[in-house]
């Protein structure tokens, strides 16, 4: 990671940097707003866990080879206790800025931590939701 990345206030506004990077394709981008820590843990959405930056970039470069990912939050709830939050989403997932549908969507539990470099990712879990279309919920889905 690099020693001069941006430093984050809260852990909104690293949610908000994840999805502008993957907006981007920016992978190194992605890559500074994780913690600086070889226990960082990924799995994507097809299932593989990824340990440590090293991995985490190659998923990433994977991930984004073909096309941006363009995630629109459909329902968050998240947990903050000092210096940790937790965030449980529900993302379409769009492949072009214009789409209106969404190609599919996404469950993803975010760990955040805050240091001396403030907030960073410290795990991300992404599946697959099994819902072929989304209405906003009741009730949460839950942490995976």
């Amino acid at each position: 990671m690099t020693k001069l990345a941006r430093l984050f206030h809260n852990a909104d506004e690293v949610v908000e940097a994840w999805r502008d990077a993957l907006r981007h394709r920016d992978v190194q981008g992605a890559l500074d707003i994780w913690l600086d820590d070889d226990s960082i843990t990924c799995v994507l959405p097809e299932g593989h866990r990824l340990t440590g930056h090293a991995e985490i970039r190659e998923g990433l470069e994977r991930l984004l080879a073909k096309q941006p990912l363009f995630l629109e939050p459909i329902a968050c709830i998240s947990h903050s206790v000092l210096g940790a939050a937790v965030y449980d989403t529900t993302e379409a997932v769009h492949l072009r800025p214009d789409q209106i549908e969404s190609e599919f969507f996404l469950n993803i539990t975010l760990v955040l931590l805050q240091d001396s470099q403030g907030w960073r990712i410290a795990h991300l879990h992404a599946s697959h939701s099994t819902e072929d279309t989304f209405d906003a919920p009741s009730t949460p889905h839950g942490l995976h």
